[in-house]
């Protein structure tokens, strides 16, 4: 039997190979789990190459002298060195294989549920689409030109349905500068798709539609698109916003909605498509609304045109009830740059039921590329974002609010957004009655520091009305991690 060339194993699987490959593996999970090409990809690139340098370069030595007869190693050495060689071949081999197969599940697991970077790319590459943003003037293209771009690339059902809202921002020329919207619909298949569609002029000359997400589809009447295509093309939108000294508006749309007796900002279209402000309100005023807006300014009050001539949907009492208003209006809290290179960004991966699901994202680049930090920093909670501020390039806050905007909860990092925890803020009680007293102070603002020390407003939200809205400041002495009571503020 011939006898095998232990030392010549040892010698190609040597601990400087074993380590190259063990790095390899090691960045390799990284760059699968949070990204970062730029950073990993040379370091995996230049393993990889020594290591198929190396094996070539073996295999060619040990050919070539095979040919010749002379077997590197062949005449067995002292049987304290076969016996070494022996034991370092099995080790190595088997560490070999423990690394790949760690790395492989490492890798597996993050190309599932969505738990990784690579999860995410293979989730773009099939659901994902992006086409150039052509007709992209409200004034001229209405909201007709965005549907024909998209369907350039994707096939839009006939009847669209609004999943939670419509929101567009765009300048005094008209040209639309970013796009929220969730829709859905059923194919020729009576099969459900949606179309999550994402847009912003600073970033990119592409709409960005995401398919397949869970769009929570009834298909009520009150959720249609159609009467908002057919109220914009009434509105004055020009006239309207030419009485606001901005550079920026938006437009906000959310089907069907009730507003009580409240008559601010209401304009209505008659049967004969007339504008007509509203001044008082007989009954309780409810339609397909159309809201304009000034983002930057609160004061201004938002126009909400409702259009009369369009006929109201039947709804059952369960379905008036969950009519609210929903108008929240961050369009810019979700960015917090350092410099002109450094900054993070809150982005919108999927949504349902009125509530979003974020993503944390870096930017070294000013903006040009973007790379997620961190797939999950809500900590698997479901809301809209109210902004993010960082107290330095390690401590940071991001809240998220609940129900229509009525409740919110604030979160903290340590570790520069790779990490978040919920930050628990003490009790504070009002009176109800005589009697009772309720926590009125649900709705965290983002901290703030002032000599070395944090401050935190927190407000009502919409649901609260105690004592004119005013709100409580806490205080912070140890970045965050404790929170202390100093006083109520109006």
């Amino acid at each position: 039997m011939k006898k095998k060339n232990t030392i010549w194993r040892a010698l190609v699987l040597n601990p400087f190979i074993v380590v190259i490959y063990g790095v390899v593996c090691y960045y390799l999970y990284f760059l699968a789990q949070y990204g970062g090409a730029s950073r990993r990809a040379p370091i995996i690139l230049a393993g990889a190459l020594i290591l198929a340098s190396w094996f070539l370069g073996c295999l060619i030595k040990y050919r070539s002298s095979s040919k010749k007869g002379n077997i590197p190693f062949e005449k067995a050495g002292s049987p304290a060195l076969n016996k070494i060689s022996k034991w370092w071949t099995a080790f190595a081999t088997v560490a070999l294989v423990l690394i790949t197969l760690v790395t492989g599940f490492n890798i597996y697991q993050s190309a599932t549920n969505l738990q990784g970077k690579l999860a995410w790319v293979i989730d773009d590459w099939f659901n994902t689409r992006k086409v150039e943003f052509v007709h992209n003037n409200l004034y001229e293209d209405g909201l007709e030109g965005l549907l024909a771009d998209i369907e350039q690339t994707v096939s839009l059902p006939d009847e669209l349905y609004v999943a939670n809202e419509v929101d567009i921002a765009f300048d005094l020329d008209g040209q639309v500068t970013s796009i929220y919207a969730f829709l859905y619909g059923s194919n020729e298949d009576s099969e459900t798709e949606s179309f999550l569609v994402a847009y912003d002029s600073s970033k990119s000359n592409d709409i960005t539609i995401s398919l397949n997400g869970y769009a929570a589809p009834n298909f009520n009447d009150e959720q249609k698109i159609q009467p908002l295509l057919d109220t914009l093309a009434k509105i004055p939108l020009q006239e309207t916003i030419g009485q606001w000294n901005e550079d920026t508006f938006g437009l906000y749309y959310a089907g069907y909605r009730s507003w009580g007796y409240n008559t601010d900002g209401i304009v209505y279209f008659d049967e004969n498509g007339k504008p007509q402000e509203l001044e008082r309100a007989e009954n309780e005023i409810a339609g397909y609304t159309v809201s304009v807006f000034a983002p930057n300014n609160e004061t201004i009050t938002p126009v909400r045109f409702i259009d009369y001539s369009i006929e109201a949907p039947i709804l059952s009492e369960e379905e008036q009830k969950q009519i609210i208003d929903k108008e929240t209006y961050t369009p810019d809290d979700d960015f917090y740059y350092f410099n002109e290179q450094f900054g993070y960004q809150l982005a919108v991966v999927d949504a349902a039921a009125g509530s979003r699901f974020y993503a944390l994202q870096q930017t070294l680049d000013g903006g040009e590329t973007w790379e997620v930090i961190n797939p999950d920093p809500f900590l698997a909670s479901i809301g809209v974002s109210t902004g993010m501020t960082f107290i330095d390039e390690q401590l940071g806050f991001i809240g998220l609010s609940h129900s229509g905007g009525s409740y919110a909860d604030l979160y903290r990092t340590t570790d520069g957004g790779l990490t978040f925890e919920l930050v628990i803020l003490p009790v504070v009680e009002v009176p109800l009655d005589e009697d009772e007293k309720y926590p009125a102070f649900d709705f965290p603002e983002m901290p703030y520091e002032e000599n070395g020390k944090l401050y935190l407003l927190v407000n009502q939200g919409q649901d609260g009305d105690y004592n004119g809205n005013n709100k409580i400041l806490f205080l912070s002495d140890d970045n965050g991690e404790t929170w202390e009571f100093a006083e109520e503020v109006w």
